[in-house]
This record gives structure tokens, sequence and C-alpha cells, in this order.
């Protein structure tokens, strides 16, 4: 799978729960992630480097890993063959409309992995009796 760089591009380090909570949801469903805090960008002396700080998500990223990220302003990453970055603003993140479609968008372009959904067998039955009324499935 083609790397990722999803970036908030207005994040400051206070909303990095949203960021936590993006790297759940893409890891629950089979994604390698790594969310790139503000912490840890600290500890590597990058806090005041967005430079600096998107290339690391980069090298991350080319090894196929969704990497998870914010800074002030834009990620410095050009895409390439190997990267693609997408951003978005913490007020999208939040927002449950803008939110699922953003996630739809990575969906079909291959990027992460899409939900998986447990069926009980009752139910799959039922949707197939359904799908055979409507002429979809032949019997």
């Amino acid at each position: 799978m083609k790397g990722l760089i999803i970036w908030m591009k207005d994040g400051n380090g206070s909303d990095e729960s949203l960021l936590d909570e993006l790297g759940t949801e893409i890891r629950q469903r089979g994604g390698r992630v790594e969310v790139f805090h503000t912490k840890a960008a600290e500890k590597l002396g990058m806090q005041e480097d967005e430079k600096a700080r998107s290339e690391a998500c980069a090298m991350l990223a080319r090894h196929g890993v969704v990497v998870i990220a914010s800074g002030t302003g834009s990620c410095t990453v050009a895409p390439d063959e190997e990267i693609t970055v997408r951003e978005i603003t913490r007020i999208e993140l939040a927002d449950h409309t803008s939110h699922t479609g953003f996630m739809r968008d990575l969906e079909l372009a291959g990027l992460v992995p899409p939900p998986t959904h447990d069926v009980h067998p009752d139910e799959e039955e039922e949707i197939l009796k359904k799908l055979r009324n409507l002429g979809y499935l032949d019997d």
C-alpha cells in the first residue's frame, strides 16, 4: 500500500486527541499507523522545524505506514509515487460529516482499508433474502 501522510495543518499540540482517534480508526481497519505527536517532535528536536517534522513523516510513510501528524502550517513534503499527502483542518477532523467524507475519499483512493463489519449469520441471510427478492441475486 502506498504511504500516506495525514497532516492536520492547524494543529498546535493541544488537539492531538483528534489525531489519536483517527489513528485508532485506521488501525482498527487494519492499517499500519504512526501518530507523530508534538512530544515526539520535541524529543527529536523538531518542535520548531516543520520541514524536519514533515521529512520524518515522509521517512515513515515511505515504508507503507499511514503517518498522522500536525503543524501550524502545511506539510512541506511533495507527494510522489511512494507518498500521498492529505491535509485536513482541526475543524474538519472534528466534524462528523467532514471526517466521514475524508475517510471515504481515502478509502476510494486505496490509501486506507475500508471499515470491517462483522455481520451475524442471521442478518446475512436476511440481507441475501432481500437482495434475491429485489432481483439482484439468483437463487
